[in-house]
């Protein structure tokens, strides 16, 4: 399938003497002097394609230098969003609960830009100011998946983020597999 071919056998004998050195203790020294016996990994069959997207906050993004989303063939990264309106200002300030439902619609929109939905995210980062608020809004964000698939997924609390007032933001990553 594609461009991959099946390892040939001095492939598989320089992997297996690779990983039996690993074991035995070889040293980092020996494990780099190894790898770089391995064959190279074949190229792709042309440069990736990249395309940027601008929205919703499309001046604040120009000036601040940053995209809401970037697409490398079949991989859409998007920027942390939180409840900002148009010009930048908190919706419904220390609402965890209604921010969420506004991030995730704006999500939704910047996903639909590429094609895509929620059932092509496979990587979601969630930043939170209330941990104990967050658990009465995370039968939102189950409904927002539905019943899968669902993406991996890491939720961390800090301090304070962007703007006063915000309790939220949440990045994704999604792929068209």
């Amino acid at each position: 399938m594609g461009n991959r071919s099946e390892p040939s056998a001095a492939d598989a004998k320089s992997r297996k003497l690779l990983r039996r050195r690993l074991l035995t203790g070889l040293g980092a020294t020996g494990v780099a002097a190894a790898a770089t016996q391995l064959p190279a990994p074949q190229a792709a069959a042309g440069p990736p394609s990249r395309s940027d997207l601008a929205y919703y906050w499309e001046s604040q993004q120009r000036s601040l230098g940053y995209s809401q989303g970037v697409r490398v063939d079949n991989v859409v990264w998007l920027s942390g969003t939180a409840a900002l309106d148009k010009d930048f200002n908190p919706v419904a300030p220390d609402n965890l609960p209604a921010q969420m439902k506004f991030v995730y619609e704006r999500i939704r929109e910047s996903l639909a830009q590429y094609g895509l939905g929620f059932r092509h995210v496979v990587r979601e980062n969630m930043y939170v100011t209330d941990m104990s608020a967050l658990v009465g809004a995370l039968p939102y964000r189950k409904s927002v998946y539905g019943d899968g698939p669902f993406p991996t997924s890491t939720t961390l609390q800090v301090n304070q983020l962007l703007v006063p007032g915000l309790m939220i933001e949440i990045e994704v990553t999604a792929c068209r597999a």
